[in-house]
């Protein structure tokens, strides 16, 4: 996964939302997010989802799959 953080901009709003990438990747990784380009890109059920921020992607992503809902996934795969 290292290669995914050198695709990340130097910009503070990225760099403390690492963490909370890798989270919802442990979570949900049949969620593709990409962030190679000038947009975050995640697809959710065939849809491609965009925002121009990392930090905003995720809480979009958020909206489809509450962090609450992500802990009881995580619970149950374990």
């Amino acid at each position: 996964m290292p290669a995914n953080r050198a695709a990340l901009p130097l910009v503070p709003d990225k760099q403390d939302q690492v963490p909370r990438l890798e989270r919802f990747r442990a979570t949900h990784p049949d969620v593709p997010v990409l962030l190679m380009g000038t947009r975050p890109t995640a697809w959710v059920g065939g849809q491609k989802i965009e925002h121009p921020t990392l930090r905003g992607l995720l809480d979009e992503l958020e909206e489809i799959f509450p962090p609450d809902a992500q802990a009881r996934h995580a619970g149950a795969a374990q």
